[in-house]
C-alpha cells in the first residue's frame, strides 16, 4: 500500500507538469495534470490522518474522506474551504480530457489557480518527509 509521503511526492510530480505545459495548446493537458495533482494531495492528507483514501470516482466521497480524515486534527477549521475546492476542480477533469478540444482558457485558469491552492495547502500541513508526527498533534 502507498503511504501518504508517495501520495504527496506524486501530487508535487502532478503539479510540476501541469506548471512545465500550461500554456496555450496544452491547457488541457495543464488541467488534467492539476487535477491528478489535486486528487494526489488529498490521498496524501487523508493517509497521513486516517490511513485511508478515498476510493472511487466520487467527487463527494473525496471531499467526504477528507472532512473524516482531518476530524479533530489542527487541520479541522480549513477542512470546509479545502472541500468547496476539491469538487471545483475534479468537476473538470472530464472535460479537461476530451481529446482534441482544448479547455476554454477561463476554466483553465481557475482550475489551476485552486489546484495550487489545494496542492500548497496539502505541501504546508504535512510535515518534512523525515518527519512522522501529525502537525498540530503533538
Amino acid at each position: 500500500m502507498a503511504t501518504w509521503q508517495d501520495y504527496l511526492r506524486e501530487a508535487r510530480r502532478f503539479w510540476d507538469v501541469a506548471q512545465a505545459i500550461d500554456g496555450p495548446g496544452y491547457r488541457s493537458q495543464a488541467v488534467s495534470n492539476a487535477i491528478h495533482a489535486v486528487i494526489a494531495a488529498n490521498d496524501a492528507v487523508c493517509v497521513f490522518h486516517s490511513g485511508q483514501r478515498a476510493q472511487g470516482d466520487s467527487h463527494a466521497e473525496a471531499a467526504a474522506m477528507l472532512m473524516r480524515a482531518c476530524e479533530g486534527t489542527a487541520l479541522a477549521q480549513e477542512v470546509p474551504q479545502r472541500t468547496r475546492q476539491l469538487p471545483d476542480v475534479l468537476q473538470q477533469k472530464a472535460s479537461s480530457q476530451c481529446y482534441g478540444k482544448q479547455i476554454d482558457p477561463d476554466t483553465a485558469r481557475r482550475v489551476m489557480t485552486q489546484a495550487e491552492r489545494f496542492v500548497q495547502w496539502v505541501r504546508d500541513a504535512l510535515p518534512q518527509p523525515d518527519s512522522q508526527q501529525p502537525p498540530g498533534d503533538a
